[in-house]
């Protein structure tokens, strides 16, 4: 095995050769279990269609789904299309005591947001919170890790990442995801902690927030499809440059949400106050 020397006074710089013999490396010792890899996603495809039967699925992301299960590398594990949402959140505390009070995976009406808060007394603190679009996937070896990685960089979707690698189970869990985030406090069990003014600017925020994680899934759509269609004549990842069309066609829509941009900020303007 090669001698990767990290302790000389070049460890901070990482050359191809270094990325290229450590990727040998890594694969050389990690064996994939492809059978079982075959098997949990057999398993995964199951519980999504019945999901979908039942309506549990996001119907803007399943595209994305089937374009991602279609791959024979590939499969997702758990998915929301983005979404505004009302929580009722414990500063500290387990998962299972927060309860959604009520989601948009849209734009959401301002008179709907007011109302929710109105009418809910918390357990613990309402949280009006922004997340954006995530698809939880596994793939079945490092070769294709590493080109979503690249390829989520190059899309923008800077949050995207591994999340563990287990060789003997046969897959690596992987997420797609975007960096545009918003949660503040809206109402404890002592009251409202918001005047109407404030949130509404909030709820415009979100939208706009929205709408550019909308335009991302869409140039996301553009991506699976373009890859799907290499994998008809093609085994291995394909160059980063066929990607160009997708992130061409989410430029040219986010110049456009960019003038839409200013005209936000002079609405948020005209209600302070």
């Amino acid at each position: 095995m090669t001698n990767l020397d990290l302790t000389s006074e070049y460890r901070y710089i990482i050359s191809n050769e270094y990325v290229i013999e450590l990727r040998r490396i890594i694969e050389s010792v990690v064996r994939f279990n492809y059978k079982n890899f075959l098997n949990r996603k057999n398993y995964m495809l199951a519980k999504l269609n019945d999901a979908i039967k039942k309506g549990e699925v996001d119907k803007y992301i399943i595209p994305h789904l089937n374009l991602l299960n279609s791959m024979y590398f590939c499969f997702t594990t758990s998915s929301c299309s983005g979404r505004i949402l009302l929580i009722d959140a414990p500063l500290i505390g387990p998962k299972y005591e927060s309860k959604k009070v009520r989601i948009w995976h849209q734009l959401a009406d301002y008179e709907e947001v007011k109302a929710s808060i109105e009418n809910y007394e918390p357990k613990n603190i309402l949280w009006l919170k922004f997340d954006s679009f995530i698809i939880a996937f596994s793939v079945a070896s490092m070769e294709w890790a590493e080109f979503f990685l690249k390829a989520a960089r190059l899309l923008n979707l800077k949050d995207s990442g591994i999340r563990s690698i287990n060789p003997r189970a046969g897959f690596i869990n992987m997420d797609l995801t975007s960096t545009e985030k918003m949660h503040l406090p809206v109402r404890t069990r002592n009251g409202i902690l918001v005047d109407d003014n404030y949130l509404r600017n909030v709820v415009i925020i979100a939208n706009f927030m929205m709408q550019k994680n909308l335009l991302k899934l869409d140039m996301l759509r553009h991506t699976l499809e373009i890859l799907h269609s290499w994998l008809g004549n093609n085994n291995s990842p394909p160059p980063l440059d066929i990607l160009k069309p997708a992130i061409s066609e989410y430029r040219t829509a986010l110049t456009e949400l960019e003038r839409r941009q200013e005209d936000l900020l002079r609405t948020l303007q005209s209600y302070r106050g």
